[in-house]
């Protein structure tokens, strides 16, 4: 049944046939129907006409009076006729009939003569050919006088009238039947033909049609496919064909052959950036150009990059050998593109041209016959300006979608290249900043610490010193508080210039870190090493920065010398020795250079380095800290004169803190910024108080205790309660305690630090600010907090007279101090200059090596409350 729905031909005779079959089946059905039908009217008008001449005829003889032999011979004329004839007369009597005049010969009465009898109405029926057709007889007003016993409207009797009309209807619908078999194959001959005749001319458009897509191989190939001059013969299938030619139009412009998008979506694969795509991107531009040219003829590709700065880097690949006519023409070409692109003198670069292995086609010898499509992209971070191109067939009847691949393989090559170059920017950028301060553009201190062993291992393999030193910018601390950080900024900026000018051509400058820095000196001895230093100290003492109050601020050096491998043959001990020296200096005075005493023993300067592992085992062992002890005094009348009678009263002390590392004992503040980042500052706060407060130190000590804790400890919650717990345990009265932080790490969150200091004051402990500087901040502390103690440099004193802005900051501290009860503390007191400055100032509370270096608790003694004269102990 499918094959004859899907063949049209099929579909038209079996059509044909079954229109056939039931029209004549209709016809049947419709000619019977109105041949019955009027062959029963004939057969009923017939007998009614029949009966009516038989009772007319009965009726004459009635009204003549007949006797009962004239009945009886009308009977059996009437029954006489019957026999000759097809139809059959019967005479029934009625009941009063009977009564007046007797039975008569008659069949017995059936039921369609009873009803007429009953009803009084003609009675018609057709069973099995036979019409029946019965009427009464009814009585009339001229009937009553001989059939006295009845009345008008009475029943008298039924004339039964029988007809056969079987034979005639069985006639006609044979001969119906033989006529409508001879008609039936008329139409069905004339479908065949049709469909003969629509099946040739199908046949010829569908061959033609087939034939045109056996050449299709690709999209392109539909252009070729052409119907609109194809004439079939019918209207309606001239009409598909030029559709199907402005369907195979819209494919030819839609659809991509699949070879085109299975590099398509190769291509998209291109996207991924490997690490090998990224060491050598040229490679993978020369694969690429071998697989565009499965698809799509590429004679060659260019690439130009400007970063940054720099000219653009043209690269030109070619697939197809060219010979050095075509190349100069073509590289010619490509620099004016690039030239225009990019904003660049042409002149400025000259392509580089790779040639991959030859691809088997004709050489390329006429430019002209080449075309150049570009794409352009530009990024700002990092600063990107890239261009790439194809090298064409210089064709004018390229499709459209030759032209979107094009562009495809343009965008693809640009996002790769662009990315992998954005990528190579990157990386230069962190191996720069890797190796840079960021801020001064010198060598960090990782890039330093290779440079020296670097150059120690060269200095002990060739045999000859080398020359390192650490520098330092004297009283930085104090221009970065006051003016800001940018004016620092830029003060370090200015200052690494001026150092790297006066150093010598192949010195090695690094920011080692904050405000020092290093300078590595191959091929000096002690000799060119003065000379440098020398020259640095004289260039800097030139050097003068605008501050932005218009002041202008000088700038000073201390700088540290050591000699390798003359006085070490290791990095960090050589390191140890310079960085030692640079101290020494800055004690000296300042804005000049050390080196190390010939008759100091060398093993004496440096000590081997601490490593941040030897500090997270000795904080892990939980092992106590030694304490150590610096008295705070103050001065008991400040009036008095020459200082070696001075009266001092000590009342308090500092505690410092030492931990045994690698078999030596080292300053807290040397790892203390260690045990931040790895977040053990709680956990060494609480065991330096743990060993601090102790009955020894609680009967030794009379006076103010000074901690210094790291602000990370302010967040641990019960840090104060389990140190008031302890106090209260020993017996130590914890006004006595009081807790330092630095002024700046304080007001990283103000909000957490409030919190602190008023739990602080709740349990009885004291508070002090520690490194004051000559900044806003300082007042912040005294308007949000109550603040016991306020410590200051005393190089912040003695330098104040060198700049007015300081001198009004100290003035008024030292007044807002007064008006708040608020005790000032001079600290790092070393010399008698600097005591006088904190007299001066108004401080009598006083701290440093002049009066008292760190001690521990068994060499402190014990504190009296009368005043002490130190004058044999302090100057």
């Amino acid at each position: 049944m499918g094959r004859w729905l899907r063949s049209i031909r099929l579909l038209i005779v079996g059509a044909a046939l079954a229109v056939s079959v039931l029209v004549a089946v209709a016809m049947y059905w419709a000619t019977t129907g109105v041949f019955e039908r009027t062959v029963r009217q004939s057969a009923v008008d017939m007998s009614a006409s029949l009966a009516d001449g038989t009772f007319n005829a009965m009726y004459q003889i009635m009204r003549q009076g007949w006797s009962r032999a004239q009945l009886d011979e009308f009977l059996k004329t009437i029954r006489a006729q019957s026999n000759d004839s097809s139809a059959r007369i019967e005479l029934y009597r009625g009941s009063k009939v009977i009564a007046l005049f007797g039975q008569i010969e008659q069949p017995d009465p059936d039921a369609l003569v009873l009803s007429a009898f009953a009803t009084g109405k003609t009675q018609t029926q057709m069973h099995n050919g036979m019409i029946r057709y019965d009427r009464p007889l009814i009585a009339e007003a001229q009937c009553l006088r001989c059939h006295t016993n009845a009345k008008v409207g009475n029943v008298l009797g039924v004339l039964s009238i029988a007809q056969s009309v079987g034979q005639i209807t069985t006639k006609a619908h044979n001969e119906l039947v033989s006529k409508l078999l001879i008609i039936m194959p008329i139409p069905l001959l004339a479908a065949l033909m049709i469909a003969l005749l629509l099946g040739r001319r199908m046949g010829r458009s569908i061959a033609r049609l087939k034939n045109s897509i056996s050449y299709l191989d690709r999209v392109e190939d539909l252009a070729h496919i052409r119907f609109s001059d194809a004439h079939t013969g019918f209207s309606e299938l001239d009409d598909v064909l030029i559709e199907v030619d402005g369907l195979t139009d819209k494919i030819r412009h839609l659809a991509v052959d699949r070879n085109l998008l299975e590099f398509e979506i190769h291509l998209l694969e291109r996207f991924v950036i490997t690490s090998d795509v990224v060491r050598d991107w040229r490679r993978y531009v020369r694969d690429l150009l071998k697989e565009i040219n499965t698809v799509q003829t590429v004679h060659g590709v260019f690439t130009a990059f400007a970063v940054g700065d720099r000219p653009a880097n043209v690269e030109l690949f070619w697939f197809d050998t060219i010979n050095e006519t075509v190349a100069a023409s073509m590289s010619q070409r490509v620099k004016l593109i690039v030239g225009e692109t990019l904003g660049q003198v042409a002149t400025d670069f000259i392509p580089r041209q790779h040639s991959l292995d030859p691809s088997g086609r004709p050489t390329l010898e006429n430019a002209r016959q080449l075309d150049l499509r570009t794409k352009e992209i530009t990024m700002d971070n990092p600063s990107i300006h890239g261009l790439v191109g194809l090298i064409l067939p210089n064709t004018q009847n390229q499709s459209q979608v030759e032209r979107l691949l094009v562009e495809s393989i343009l965008s693809t090559m640009l996002n790769v290249v662009g990315s992998v170059r954005a990528i190579e920017k990157h990386t230069e950028d962190l191996e720069f900043y890797a190796t840079r301060d960021p801020l001064t553009q010198m060598y960090n201190q990782r890039m330093f610490w290779s440079l020296l062993d670097y150059e120690m291992d060269r200095a002990q393999r060739h045999g000859y010193s080398f020359g390192l030193f650490v520098i330092d910018i004297d009283d930085f601390k104090v221009v970065n508080d006051s003016y800001g950080h940018t004016f620092g900024d830029t003060f370090l900026c200015k200052v690494s210039e001026c150092l790297h000018d006066a150093l010598r051509t192949g010195d090695i400058l690094a920011r080692y870190g904050g405000d020092e820095f290093t300078a590595i000196l191959p091929e000096a001895g002690e000799k060119e090493c003065i000379m440098v230093a020398d020259r640095l100290l004289a260039r800097i003492r030139n050097l003068s920065m605008k501050t932005p109050d218009g002041h202008s601020v000088g700038v000073s050096l201390s700088i540290g010398i050591g000699i390798g491998p003359t006085h070490t043959d290791s990095a960090r001990g050589l390191f140890s020795i310079a960085d030692a020296q640079m101290y020494r200096a800055k004690l000296a005075g300042k804005n000049q250079f050390a080196l190390p005493n010939p008759d100091e023993p060398l093993a004496d300067l440096h000590d081997k380095p601490i490593e941040d592992q030897d500090i997270l085992e000795a904080l892990t062992e939980e092992q106590p800290p030694r304490i150590l002890f610096q008295p705070i005094f103050a001065i008991g009348d400040a009036s008095v004169e020459p200082l070696e009678n001075l009266l001092l009263e000590r009342v308090g002390m500092e505690v410092l803190a030492q931990l045994n590392i690698g078999d030596r004992w080292v300053m807290a503040r040397d790892f203390l910024g260690m045990v931040e980042r790895r977040g053990q500052a709680e956990n060494f706060d609480r065991q330096l108080m743990k060993a601090l407060i102790c009955t020894q130190v609680a009967t030794h000590c009379n006076g103010l205790i000074f901690v210094n804790i790291s602000p990370r400890t302010v967040r641990a919650k019960s840090f104060l309660a389990d140190i008031a717990h302890l106090m209260d345990t020993v017996g130590m009265a914890r006004s006595r305690l009081v807790f330092e932080l630095n002024e700046r790490e304080s007001l990283a969150d103000l909000n957490l630090f409030d919190r602190f200091i008023e739990e602080l004051h709740g349990f009885d402990f004291k508070f002090a600010i520690d490194q004051t500087t000559p900044g806003h901040w300082i007042f912040q502390h005294l308007r949000r907090h109550t603040v016991d103690y306020v410590k200051i440099n005393v190089d912040w004193l003695t330098n104040r007279s060198q700049i007015a802005r300081d001198r009004a900051f100290i003035d008024c501290l030292l007044g807002l101090a007064r008006a708040l009860s608020v005790t000032i503390i001079a600290q790092e007191i070393e010399t008698a200059e600097q005591l006088s400055a904190a007299r001066a100032a108004g401080i009598s509370w006083v701290q440093g090596a002049l009066f008292a270096e760190e001690m521990p608790l068994a060499e402190l003694g014990s504190s009296d409350d009368e005043p002490t004269t130190e004058t044999d102990t302090v100057l």
